[in-house]
């Protein structure tokens, strides 16, 4: 349902989320997520994520508003670039409407959030969005 995991080099937090979820999994990955960002917190003030949603469907209308909630404690202290990839654009008005942060693209190429997250080498800074985000 979802993997993490984290390059220290490039400050780079992977996740892989996939499948419909209830509300027991987004709570599991919620408390994944959490310990994450205390572990990487001990070391750095901000990092970067890239968020392969690839294969991660539309949520259901609690599952969104439960991401808003987690979200909004994870911005306040992280505005490094967080890229999302999802598979289609109902994912993305989805995305956009759950977490409506400055910090956050949404994609639907890999390689062009990959390219994002690293813009200028910005060593986990907010840089300015490219052309092709949504």
């Amino acid at each position: 349902m979802h993997s993490f995991s984290y390059d220290e080099g490039s400050a780079l937090l992977t996740i892989v989320q996939q499948g419909y979820w209830s509300m027991a999994d987004f709570r599991d990955y919620e408390r994944d997520f959490l310990t994450w960002h205390e572990r990487i917190r001990k070391r750095r003030k901000n990092y970067r994520v890239l968020a392969d949603c690839r294969d991660y469907p539309v949520q259901s209308a609690e599952i969104g508003e439960a991401f808003g909630a987690l979200f909004n404690t994870l911005m306040a202290q992280n505005d490094a670039p967080y890229a999302i990839v999802v598979a289609s654009m109902l994912n993305k008005l989805q995305a956009r409407r759950a977490l409506p942060f400055a910090n956050i693209q949404l994609f639907s190429d890999l390689r062009e959030a990959q390219d994002w997250l690293f813009v200028g080498d910005n060593g986990g800074t907010t840089p300015t969005p490219s052309a092709g985000t949504a």
